[in-house]
């Protein structure tokens, strides 16, 4: 499966699991109000469907800047919650969708967990820790131009971020609030990059509030530079609300006042993203 495709997919599968363990609880939810069916049956499914539509919406609510990798505490839910149904169904000897309704839930996180969350190998990245940052394209969010050589003389911790659609980004953009003050005194300006639109981005740096460069990589011209693009890293449907379809993989580091990379987080899952606290401690050591 070449890389291309595999992505394409991906973008499919999370819209798809999103929208099918929305309607499954639903559903479960309409059976039990209405006492169709085996009660206790449709309430596995109904949990196992709920925690994976809970989830997203958990992401998006709580503001989470980065999650474990294996998810335990969900997975280890869905999985108890489809077991029951199976085991519920088999004990009172009734024929029904239910449980297999759980286990494609079942099925479609573990397929997130350990398939979609994985962005791949990171080993030809062109961002190394001691190499000088290859030269990048950039534009400001009123769409001047800049290239990143225009930083030399600065400390920079630059992060590639996929757009404001991403709920972990926007938290991982959202915790460096709180150690704003530890940056300064080490010297440290804040550059956030997205591929997303100079409104969009415009809009982004008004929500957070801060003195960080909110900067936009026009056609991903940076990321592809970099080698660190994630071709149709967008969930299906997003694009409708004008967000690009390619984006680039998560991307933390930091570059000294000649522009050599000091410090670097090239996360292959895209759920787990460098503590501020770590880089802090990186930059002191």
């Amino acid at each position: 499966m070449s890389p291309t495709f595999e992505n394409k997919l991906k973008s499919w599968f999370l819209s798809t699991l999103v929208t099918y363990s929305v309607v499954v609880t639903a559903i479960g939810l309409f059976m039990l109000a209405t006492e169709r069916g085996s009660i206790s049956i449709w309430i596995a499914v109904t949990v196992a469907s709920g925690q994976v539509a809970f989830y997203f919406a958990w992401l998006y609510l709580a503001n989470v800047p980065r999650t474990s990798p294996g998810l335990a505490g969900f997975s280890i839910g869905i999985f108890v919650a489809t077991l029951y149904s199976v085991y519920t169904s088999y004990a009172q000897q009734i024929a029904s969708a239910a449980p297999l309704l759980a286990f494609i839930s079942l099925s479609g996180w573990l397929a997130y967990v350990a398939w979609y969350s994985d962005i791949g190998d990171r080993s030809k990245d062109k961002v190394k820790v001691g190499k000088k940052l290859p030269n990048i394209p950039l534009e400001d969010y009123d769409g001047n131009k800049l290239e990143s050589s225009d930083w030399e003389g600065e400390k920079r911790l630059v992060i590639f971020y996929r757009g404001n659609w991403c709920p972990i980004c926007t938290a991982q953009v959202n915790e460096l609030k709180k150690f704003e003050q530890q940056f300064n005194d080490l010297e440290v300006k804040i550059a956030l990059i997205s591929p997303q639109s100079h409104e969009k981005s415009r809009s982004h740096a008004k929500k957070v509030g801060m003195d960080y460069d909110f900067l936009v990589d026009v056609n991903n011209e940076a990321a592809k530079k970099l080698g660190i693009l994630h071709v149709a890293g967008t969930p299906k449907g997003f694009e409708v609300l004008g967000f690009e379809s390619d984006v680039p993989k998560p991307t933390t580091f930091v570059i000294n006042e000649k522009g050599k990379v000091v410090y670097a987080d090239l996360t292959s899952n895209y759920r787990v993203r460098p503590r501020p606290e770590d880089i802090i401690a990186a930059l002191k050591a």
